[in-house]
């Protein structure tokens, strides 16, 4: 798009949200309110402005939605940021306390005060680039320590090696941060499928009705990946999400009683996920590949 066609739609936009809101019986506080141009091309748009009842509106390159720091290249590395200092705050905390308090406390601190953050709105943000996930699977790892018994590294001291987490997240069921998305995205896409009625209707809408399902193939989804494997939706639910429900994993986690019931399947999939976390926690390498970075295209 061209610079004039974006001023165009950017004054059509603002005449209509004045519009609605004046509507609606509401008034717009115009010294808190901001656009973004979301692009993924190296273009200037300094000439773009916005102007509404004569104040000048400022373009901003990120902004804090529901709790979400979105950025204008949909890279999620902002909010990602965020949520690392925060969980990095809590672990100093969790260190404090470790010697203090028994086990099972110490797991309901690190449930509230880092999966909680690594859990909430995961499906927008979870897709984004290995190197941005894996910083919090860093922090995360921390926070693990924090909770295994003993006095545990999580940081090389007098030449010794950190200890591993591997065998904490099995002893205490807990999944990484790759699993957490992954159940999260499996579990969107099982009730879209079996429970529709549980999913908001503008949730269902962003779904197209010629998604993959089993038996398809590069062929006869042709009209789909043209218009979800681009830079705009790769790294997103919408072309993770049918991709992942189509794999063995989900395969395995599907049951006749989950058919039924969204609880069961949850509890199913953290099963089966937790069985693959042990199968790679157990193999020589430190964290093999997880399948949040290796999730299967379709066959040509």
């Amino acid at each position: 798009h061209n610079e004039e066609e974006i001023q165009s739609k950017l004054s059509m936009i603002a005449t209509l949200l004045v519009n609605w809101v004046s509507s609606n019986g509401l008034s717009l506080n115009l010294k808190k309110t901001h656009y973004m141009v979301f692009s993924n091309r190296k273009v200037d748009y300094s000439k773009i402005s916005l102007n509404i009842s004569g104040t000048n509106i400022e373009r901003v390159t990120e902004a804090r939605f529901l709790g979400v720091i979105i950025d204008e290249k949909l890279t999620w590395c902002k909010h990602i940021t965020a949520v690392r200092l925060k969980m990095s705050r809590y672990i100093g905390i969790m260190f404090k306390l470790k010697r203090h308090l028994p086990l099972k406390v110490r797991l309901q601190l690190y449930h509230s005060f880092i999966e909680a953050h690594v859990n909430y709105c995961s499906l927008a943000w979870g897709f984004a680039a290995k190197c941005h996930i894996e910083t919090l699977f860093r922090r995360q790892k921390q926070g693990m320590r924090m909770v295994m018994p003993g006095y545990v590294n999580y940081f090389y001291k007098d030449g010794k090696l950190p200890a591993h987490t591997r065998e904490a997240f099995c002893k205490f069921e807990i999944l990484t941060i790759h699993g957490i998305i992954v159940k999260n995205a499996l579990t969107l896409m099982h009730r879209m499928k079996h429970f529709p009625n549980t999913v908001p209707v503008s949730i269902r809408n962003l779904f197209p009705d010629n998604i993959p399902t089993h038996g398809s193939n590069h062929e006869n989804s042709s009209e789909w990946l043209d218009t979800y494997n681009n830079r705009c939706f790769k790294a997103s639910i919408f072309f993770k999400g049918p991709l992942l429900a189509l794999t063995d994993t989900n395969k395995n986690i599907t049951s006749l009683p989950s058919l039924f019931s969204i609880n069961i399947y949850k509890s199913n999939a953290k099963r089966v996920l937790l069985e693959q976390q042990s199968t790679l926690a157990n193999s020589e390498d430190s964290w093999p590949a997880f399948l949040l970075h290796n999730v299967p295209g379709l066959r040509k």
